[in-house]
């Protein structure tokens, strides 16, 4: 590791081959790779303005290779009502990817007033792959992008008009450009919509068009929103369709390019689209049967991969009342649901519980939070510099 690198070829006056050096620089990496792996991944990515040399070890590659995915999520809380009023606004909490606790991110290092760790005079619009975007209240529309667990945040430029219908955050964090958009819908057409469009990329708004492709707007629903590889996913209530709207085309193009998704089954219920291990894949649950459709190549053909028994669910440790779908695990075959009050993984495979969260009991106790997003993002994340123009408050 880069820590590392200064060690002498000479050892105990003796002159070592580069093999036996290497060998001893990989050693020493894999100690003090095992050391920085158990320290909490907060601490460890809020530690880059330590000292040059740290920072350069804990973003090598081999240590981000071997870092484990965290699980991010926002959740209403059920709060009792402060001095200031119900305070029922989103929060942000995160865990480790083995179970656990979820333990609740404050973010009282934004740069707005506070009641109680809420951001009282900022709304939180969107969240997307463990950033999130809120917009500061106020006559001017004002934007800004943070990270909870690094508490960095970023001021966006205003945008060229303060009339917003919806405003969209597009993160991958598994993009090698590691940037984000930021999309506000202005106005919407029959089959389309007037956008502005912050790339991180360019620190600018500009103005775009979008043709839905045959698509309804008002058919779409913006709260089932998916990203991935540059492109955003929205579904169309009570059709088979879905519309893929590919930002990554050049943020120099006037007119966003859309394709049109063919469903395998209309979008009824709780529907949403996922990737997993690089593949398109549906997800739908009419309440007693969650079913998983995996798209087979570009074209509109699907496999029916996976259909379980919502009470097989139940019995296998989720517990009584609803199951809500949340998330698809990127890699391997298991699902992540919602059951009051905690959150589990579901091997598909297995058919069996892996994996659950709850809040933390100190800070929650009593308390049905109800989680309506949730990620299952690498660590190394955390280490990137993603955030561009940003700031760091402790």
């Amino acid at each position: 590791m880069a820590i590392l690198r200064t060690s002498s070829s000479v050892h105990n006056g003796k002159n070592i081959g580069v093999a036996e050096e290497r060998a001893t620089l990989s050693l020493t990496d894999d100690l003090v790779a095992e050391i920085i792996l158990k320290l909490p991944v907060k601490s460890v990515a809020r530690s880059q303005c330590v000292a040059k040399t740290w920072h350069a070890a804990i973003s090598d590659e081999y240590l981000r290779r071997r870092l484990p995915p965290q699980l991010s999520v926002v959740y209403f809380p059920d709060d009792p009502p402060t001095a200031h009023g119900n305070n029922q606004g989103p929060r942000f909490a995160s865990g480790g990817g083995e179970g656990g606790l979820l333990e609740d991110c404050d973010l009282s290092f934004l740069p707005f007033k506070q009641y109680d760790g809420a951001a009282a005079a900022a709304v939180v619009c969107d969240a997307c792959n463990g950033l999130l975007l809120l917009r500061a209240a106020g006559a001017a529309a004002r934007f800004f992008v943070a990270d909870p667990v690094t508490r960095r945040w970023a001021a966006l430029p205003p945008p060229p008009s303060d009339d917003a219908m919806l405003s969209v955050l597009a993160f991958d964090p598994s993009s090698p450009r590691h940037g984000y958009h930021v999309i506000n819908f202005t106005g919407w057409r029959d089959r389309g919509a007037r956008l502005e469009v912050f790339s991180s990329a360019a620190q600018a708004w500009a103005p775009r068009d979008v043709d839905f492709g045959g698509v309804g707007a008002d058919d779409l629903l913006c709260g089932s929103v998916h990203v991935h590889g540059g492109a955003v996913y929205l579904l169309a209530s009570g059709t088979d369709r879905a519309v893929r709207m590919d930002l990554a085309a050049g943020d120099d193009d006037e007119l966003v390019t859309c394709t049109v998704v063919q469903l395998p089954e209309p979008v009824d219920g709780d529907g949403r689209v996922a990737h997993s291990g690089g593949r398109l894949h549906y997800v739908a649950s009419d309440g007693e049967l969650l079913k998983v459709w995996v798209q087979l190549d570009e074209g509109q053909s699907w496999r029916l991969k996976h259909a379980v028994k919502i009470d097989d669910v139940v019995k296998g440790g989720c517990g009584g009342g609803e199951v809500r779908f949340l998330a698809l695990h990127p890699e391997k075959d298991a699902v992540y649901l919602w059951s009051p009050w905690k959150l589990v993984e579901y091997d598909l495979a297995r058919k069996a519980v892996t994996g659950a969260w709850q809040f933390d009991g100190k800070s929650h106790s009593g308390r049905k939070n109800r989680v309506v997003k949730t990620w299952f993002v690498p660590s190394s994340f955390y280490l990137s510099d993603c955030l561009a123009d940003r700031r760091v408050q402790y």
